[in-house]
């Protein structure tokens, strides 16, 4: 319904505020006279870049999509609901995190422990 909004928050907002981070992040670099700062031309060749080349495709995708027909599922709803069955022990909140956090932490921990100690 608010397509347009929609473009213009996807094209400036986003972007703008990873550019505005990384400008003030940059800003502090200029401050401190670290020689990590990025120059000012190259900050305004990546604001050319955002404004010539991301922001246009934005809006010309945007055309194209909104020009299109609205996708029609190929199948029809059933009107009786289902049961959805019991959840199993593994599909529950805590167990998914240590799954989903804790194992890879300890492959990668266990890994560096070991690289790092053969250094």
């Amino acid at each position: 319904e608010k397509w347009k909004t929609n473009v213009l928050l996807t094209s400036f907002l986003c972007p703008g505020i990873v550019f505005a981070d990384f400008f003030i992040m940059n800003l502090i670099l200029w401050g401190e006279g670290s020689s990590a700062a990025i120059p000012f031309g190259t900050l305004v060749a990546i604001l050319a870049l955002w404004f010539c080349i991301s922001v246009p495709l934005t809006f010309i995708g945007a055309y194209f999509g909104f020009k299109k027909n609205a996708i029609e599922h190929p199948v029809r709803t059933n009107q009786i609901p289902r049961q959805i069955p019991e959840q199993s022990f593994y599909t529950k909140p805590l167990p998914g995190i240590i799954m989903g956090g804790i194992l890879p932490f300890g492959c990668i921990f266990i890994q560096l422990f070991f690289i790092l100690n053969s250094i």
